[in-house]
């Protein structure tokens, strides 16, 4: 059966308001994943006891069970405590929590990387510690992490798939929607597969020019 390509293009408006969707969900999530990645990972290399546990179990616990059963969590979990959330907020609460443990390993990663000669040398130069992280080491760190974290950037773009679990309009849940309505199952999956490669392809285009652009820092 032949590709109906004006079935595609009649169908374009319906699916660019679930890649509005998508792409919301997708740049919210990452941000907070990322912001949220950076706290855990200060209180994973914590020299105090209890922050150091905390992250650590928190990092097994996100990691190790699927983002979905997360999602359902959220989602039905606090319609039962009495304050129920929207699927799109409870969808990026579980993309931001789980996918922050596996960012907060990143930047761990990148500052433990960075050699401890710079670091007493700046210490040695009278800088305080704070001087010395915000200075010396996050800026090569970060620099240094980019390519897992546009990686995990696309892993978190195509989760947001899953959110179509739980009703949400994004882009995966228009075109089902849209594939009951008509049968034209090949179609509407290819068109989303289209979308979705254009979306992680820019991540992974973003990414190598800034590997490009701070190549100094390595």
């Amino acid at each position: 059966m032949p590709l109906d390509l004006n079935f595609v293009v009649r169908s374009l408006p319906l699916f660019a308001r679930g890649l509005v969707v998508t792409v919301e969900l997708s740049l919210l999530a990452i941000l907070f994943a990322m912001i949220w990645g950076l706290v855990v990972a200060f209180g994973r290399m914590s020299s105090h006891r209890l922050p150091h546990t905390l992250a650590g179990a928190y990092i097994e616990v996100v990691r190790d069970t699927p983002v979905l059963v997360q999602m359902y969590f959220i989602y039905f979990g606090f319609a039962m405590a009495g304050f129920g959330l929207s699927g799109f907020v409870s969808g990026l609460l579980a993309l931001s929590l789980q996918n922050g443990g596996y960012v907060a390993e990143i930047y761990r990663a990148g500052i433990e990387s960075i050699s401890i000669t710079q670091i007493e040398g700046g210490r040695a130069l009278g800088m305080s510690r704070w001087g010395v992280l915000s200075s010396i080491v996050l800026p090569q760190a970060l620099v240094r992490v980019i390519p897992p974290l546009a990686n995990q950037s696309i892993v978190i773009i195509k989760d947001t798939s899953l959110v179509s679990a739980i009703a949400v309009a994004e882009l995966t849940q228009t075109g089902k929607l849209l594939a009951e309505r008509t049968a034209a199952t090949y179609e509407v999956f290819l068109t989303l597969a289209v979308f979705y490669l254009a979306l992680t392809g820019i991540v992974s285009g973003l990414s190598r020019l800034a590997e490009r652009r701070f190549a100094i820092y390595h």
